[in-house]
């Protein structure tokens, strides 16, 4: 059962956004006969709504939502992927070492595989396209299902629901082994640090695409190099699509970058006062305790989820956002306790539940506080038998009727005043492009007012005065930040951002791959999403399903009379093809795009790929140059011609022979016009070049006494001082 290319990537780009876990494009399709239930692996569930996952309590395993589209679900967290075998006693049901096992009516405990015991084994039939899973060895007749009132899997003799079947369906592609190097979990950044290298590799032949879920805490560039931003958390993922050969797949992990401005503390409350203010609300289980469950903003349900944190001395430093609370007194006198504009902790008015309110109300949203031997009730303000309490059998925060756990509240300490800083004349990151001696003014202030220290993480690439006025020194990355230090009354208060000096200009000779990077070439979008990027393969351009597009990869300036350009390229699929130019009055530091400068094509100067084999270009010489020049490579890719994806690699470029059209000697050679060619008739063998009238060479010959023919496209050349005409 193998879907077509557009909806299989239509369902990955959904479970993306859904928040799937990272892998291979595995794809699990429901079953409704016994026919399609052969040996293999399955996500077993109640209909769309949820699966059964590895977790058990000792009697029974716990759900876990799921979201399928179209009958399908995608890269299925491997909690809840199951194998079913069959033998000649019934079917196995495993998640690794975990087996099913039936002991009893509703009592499905987690077992380690044992030889010769049947209540390992289940027979399956199926009703209306759901499935009965039936115990083999129970000596009553014991049915494993959901029970969606008090949602878990477990055995019942009768009642509650039947299972839904998903089975891995196989695509006959090969796994595009995509992974982070040197990457093999979530990652934690001190804010400070600046940036990082987050580079993917994969057996694909798809080009690898980078993206950071919240720009404001993170980036990333599509060579793979993340800059920090601010502190926060972002999803930092590398994806590539589906080809002819392989999946499509991503990997992604969260990064957390740490802010040290924005970590705060936060004291126990050991008094009934609760006041306005920050807080965490936390269930804690002894005075001495080293840990607490706090609770956060996830609400998915009618409850909200928690995070464990450590204590330190006794207190909570942190700077997650999501257990950080706001308890608020309304007019009414009674209380509320939100984070953000838009979630308010409130109480439906039945039931065991607390909602997420997008706004306060008075009806549900009001709160009122009272404390007794070191704990809190916080009872709603409606219905006051409902106290907001944690459940630690079925882990949460929800509404009670006083049966749960009440609540210890951790206050933010305010005991110093924050401080915060900001540039004034620089918003954001900076990127300018090396000049000798080139300066400008990143003073900072200070709120409220405190001496500030300026300092700059690579002193190679630029310093920073104690006036805040920054010096470049030369082409890098460094941290430019401005810090006032912490004491008694004060806390410690930090700005930065990142600078990055691009160069404009290298010296000869040159070269790059593009294979870790494009260093110093710039990249321009003309109209579409195609950029050009470096791969492992080298600077490649692939506009494939992206519709209309064009970009440019310019060089850094380069000087010289005669200037000698070489490079690699490949080709795969079908597209125009990519193009070469060179510009004498491109200047990226005033110009926004290069249709702004004069480009003159030398395309046809160039050997190039027909095939994804690496095709060496030949040397492409420019002399008689008076000015730095800039190459330029232009891809372009539409619907109707299609896309190719091409890429560049192994370049160099250096200075030429210092050898003109006036340094070749015609003595002694007669050369003669002609269709398609030209005849160069020679007494003694000699070495010579051929020039376009620009100047440009063509190409260099090595002449055997007698008669040598050359063939050349039409045109008119120079050859040994004389101007010859093909046509």
């Amino acid at each position: 059962m193998k879907k077509n290319y557009f909806f299989r990537t239509a369902i990955l780009l959904i479970a993306m956004l859904c928040g799937v876990n990272a892998g291979w494009a595995d794809t699990y399709t429901k079953i409704s006969t016994l026919d399609e239930l052969t040996d293999g692996k399955y996500v077993i569930a109640y209909g769309t709504t949820c699966a059964m996952n590895n977790t058990n309590a000792g009697k029974y395993f716990n759900p876990t939502d799921i979201t399928p589209v179209d009958g399908s679900i995608l890269n299925p967290d491997a909690s809840i992927v199951w194998e079913i075998k069959t033998t000649e006693t019934g079917s196995t049901i495993s998640n690794g070492d975990i087996f099913v096992y039936c002991s009893g009516e509703k009592n499905v405990p987690a077992k380690a595989w044992a030889d010769g015991d049947n209540k390992f084994y289940w027979t399956f039939t199926e009703s209306d396209g759901e499935f009965i899973a039936k115990s083999v060895g129970s000596s009553t007749a014991l049915y494993l299902k959901y029970n969606p009132s008090s949602p878990r899997f477990t055995t019942y003799k009768s009642g509650q629901q039947d299972l839904t079947l998903y089975k891995l369906e196989e695509s006959g592609k090969s796994n595009p082994n995509l992974a982070f190097t040197g990457i093999t979990g979530d990652v934690t950044k001190q804010l400070s640090e600046g940036s990082y290298s987050s580079v993917a590799t994969t057996a694909s032949d798809a080009t690898i695409t980078y993206s950071s879920s919240n720009q404001e805490v993170a980036t990333i560039a599509q060579n793979g190099l993340v800059t920090l931003v601010a502190g926060g958390t972002t999803t930092i993922k590398a994806e590539v699509a589906e080809t002819a050969t392989y999946e499509a797949s991503f990997v992604e992990y969260t990064l957390t970058v740490v802010d040290p401005a924005m970590i705060k503390t936060f004291a126990k409350v050991t008094s009934g006062a609760v006041t306005d203010g920050k807080y965490i609300i936390v269930y804690q289980d002894s005075d001495d305790a080293t840990s607490v469950k706090a609770m956060n903003t996830t609400n998915e349900k009618s409850y909200f989820m928690y995070t464990d944190v450590d204590l330190t001395d006794g207190k909570i430093v942190t700077d997650d956002q999501s257990i950080i609370w706001d308890i608020t007194t309304q007019a009414n006198g009674s209380m509320s306790i939100s984070n953000g504009d838009n979630i308010f902790v409130g109480y439906r008015g039945s039931g065991n539940n607390a909602y997420i309110y997008e706004a306060y109300t008075e009806e549900n949203c009001d709160w009122t506080f009272t404390f007794a031997d070191g704990l809190f009730t916080c009872a709603n303000g409606s219905v006051t038998n409902r106290l907001l309490q944690y459940n630690t059998n079925s882990p949460r925060f929800a509404c009670y009727t006083g049966s749960q756990k009440n609540l210890t509240l951790y206050k933010l300490d305010e005991g110093k005043q924050s401080v915060t800083v900001a540039f004034n004349e620089v918003s954001g990151d900076k990127e300018v492009f090396f000049t000798e001696s080139f300066t400008y003014n990143s003073a900072a202030t200070a709120t409220p007012e405190r001496p500030i220290t300026y300092s700059s993480s690579n002193q190679e690439v630029a310093t920073i005065s104690t006036e805040g006025i920054v010096t470049v020194v030369g082409p890098g990355t460094t941290i430019i930040k401005a810090t006032t230090e912490g004491n008694d009354t004060y806390e410690e208060g930090a700005a930065q951002y990142t600078l990055t000096v691009r160069a404009s200009s290298v010296t000869l000779p040159y070269s790059t791959d593009f294979k870790s990077g494009l260093g110093e070439w710039l990249t321009y979008v003309t109209y579409g999403t195609t950029e050009w990027g470096s791969t492992s393969y080298g600077a490649q351009a692939n506009g494939f399903n992206k519709g209309d597009g064009e970009t440019y990869l310019v060089s850094p300036a380069v000087s010289a009379s005669s200037i000698v350009l070489s490079f690699g390229s490949e080709v795969a699929f079908n597209g125009p093809d990519a193009q070469l130019f060179y510009s004498s009055n491109f200047d990226p530091s005033t110009m926004t795009q290069p249709a702004e400068a004069t480009w003159t094509e030398i395309t046809d100067m160039a050997t190039w790929a027909s095939s994804q084999e690496t095709t060496p270009s030949g040397d492409i010489e420019l002399k008689n140059l008076t000015a730095p020049i800039r190459f330029a490579f232009k891809y372009t890719c539409s619907e109707a011609e299609g896309a190719a994806r091409w890429t560049i690699t192994d370049l160099s470029i250096k200075e030429g022979v210092a050898s003109g059209i006036e340094d070749v000697e015609a003595n002694g050679m007669k050369i003669i016009n002609g269709k398609g060619q030209v005849t160069i008739e020679t007494a003694e063998a000699a070495h010579v070049a051929i020039y376009a009238l620009t100047g440009a060479q063509v190409r260099q010959l090595n002449l055997t006494e007698g008669t040598n023919i050359v063939e050349l496209p039409a045109g008119i050349y120079v050859i040994g001082r004389q101007k010859v005409v093909v046509f």
